[in-house]
């Protein structure tokens, strides 16, 4: 038999080294990937590749400093908004433990200066609607079994004083919300002292019935209304919002293999922490997150662990700006990472800060809402971004009336039938 050369065996050797290698790499890169899902062909390839490169044995991997991500909560890991899920099972089901006073307190006849809602809440006075939540709240109290009183559930619901106080309080939230001399830094902790006097443990398993009540649920939209035959000193009003909650297979797969490739994982919010807890939680619903990693909004407790109507003393509001101060503190400071995160996820005007305030951070997701404002800019320069190998943003589309991604940028809006890339 011919033997080979001396050079013969040495590039043989080589040769099967390099197949070796490379089937090693192909192997890793499978093993890290994502699942395809509904992602966007594109959208799975560009993730992928962040994750072959920063996660464990990436090239830009440092054992040292290793990657992590930080993502929005509502409309970005799960479809719709859980904490206004959590207030409107609140209200429907009068679970209170608010007292007169307390509740008295959060209704402000003067919010830095401002004294009415804006055009589209009818300019109403807030002392007016103040005075309508204050003589209905009473009422509840005095009169629901629930609370103080003896009529049932299926009782009260039939008083003009409960159909009255289900509008009016989101009524009024979107109202602060949408006033940009109140705006959302004060409205969105607003809502959460309506939880006051419950205990964590409670306000959990609470949110635990609303999220499984939604989760359930239809998605639709509803409105309610204030009984036009009911005298008030603001009148009537209406407040209409989408049903139902759903859970991104997407994200929850994102998440794991994030986690499996040695990518740390942060929920960063403007909901409350309890809540977010209970809904991204080990063992709960799919998405596996340590408490630890939720970084979001708190209250204050009292002595006896009851929560009272006052922001966490000294905490930032997990909202805008507040997302990327929370970060540096708690990521950065407190669990020394003081190094930038290397992927975010987002949905809305209230992720911009958090998706452009870290220069070294290398992706941002965006799941496309088509939206205008600030997160719209980013929707722009994704879509300018389409063709670019290493994009700085992706968008995600997906159809808002099933609760589902799609396999493309675009998405469909709830109500509508049509693919949309961009807010016009």
């Amino acid at each position: 038999m011919k033997r080979n050369s001396p050079v013969t065996t040495i590039l043989l050797t080589g040769l099967l080294l390099m197949l070796t290698n490379s089937c090693k790499n192909d192997d890793r890169a499978i093993q890290n990937s994502l699942d395809q899902l509904n992602w966007s062909d594109r959208n799975l390839q560009v993730i992928n590749l962040l994750i072959t490169d920063y996660g464990v044995g990436g090239k830009y991997y440092d054992q040292k400093k290793p990657s992590y991500a930080v993502l929005d909560w509502d409309q970005t890991c799960a479809h719709l908004d859980c904490e206004e899920a959590l207030m409107r099972y609140q209200l429907t089901h009068l679970r209170f433990k608010i007292t007169k006073t307390q509740f008295a307190g959060l209704l402000k006849d003067d919010i830095n200066g401002v004294s009415q809602l804006g055009a589209d809440f009818h300019n109403m006075l807030l002392k007016d609607i103040n005075a309508d939540l204050l003589n209905d709240f009473n009422f509840l109290s005095d009169n629901f079994s629930g609370m103080n009183g003896s009529m049932s559930m299926v009782q009260i619901q039939q008083t003009p004083q409960y159909q009255d106080f289900i509008a009016k309080i989101p009524f009024l939230y979107d109202g602060y919300c949408s006033n940009a001399s109140i705006g959302a830094d004060y409205g969105y902790p607003w809502v959460l002292y309506l939880l006051a006097g419950h205990t964590i443990d409670e306000v959990k398993n609470m949110a635990a019935e609303a999220i499984s009540f939604e989760l359930a649920n239809n998605l639709s939209k509803q409105t309610w209304q204030s009984p036009a035959d009911f005298t008030t000193s603001a009148g009537a009003v209406s407040y209409s919002f989408k049903t139902g909650l759903r859970v991104l297979p997407e994200m929850q797969n994102l998440i794991s293999t994030f986690k499996g490739q040695g990518i740390d994982v942060f929920i960063v919010s403007a909901s409350y922490k309890p809540v977010l807890e209970v809904f991204s939680g080990i063992g709960g619903f799919g998405y596996n997150v340590s408490p630890e990693n939720v970084i979001a909004m708190e209250l204050e407790l009292s002595s006896d662990g009851k929560i009272l109507p006052q922001y966490k003393s000294g905490w930032v509001k997990t909202q805008r700006q507040g997302k990327v101060d929370a970060i540096i503190r708690v990521i950065k400071q407190d669990l020394g990472k003081n190094w930038d995160p290397v992927f975010s996820a987002s949905d809305s005007d209230g992720d911009y800060e958090m998706s452009t305030g870290f220069p070294g951070m290398k992706l941002t997701l965006i799941w496309n809402r088509v939206k205008g404002g600030d997160i719209g800019k980013l929707c722009k320069q994704a879509a300018d971004e389409a063709n670019s190998v290493s994009p700085r943003y992706i968008l995600q589309g997906r159809d808002e009336n099933i609760g589902m991604a799609m396999p493309s940028s675009e998405s469909i809006l709830f109500g509508k039938s049509i693919t949309q890339l961009l807010y016009n």
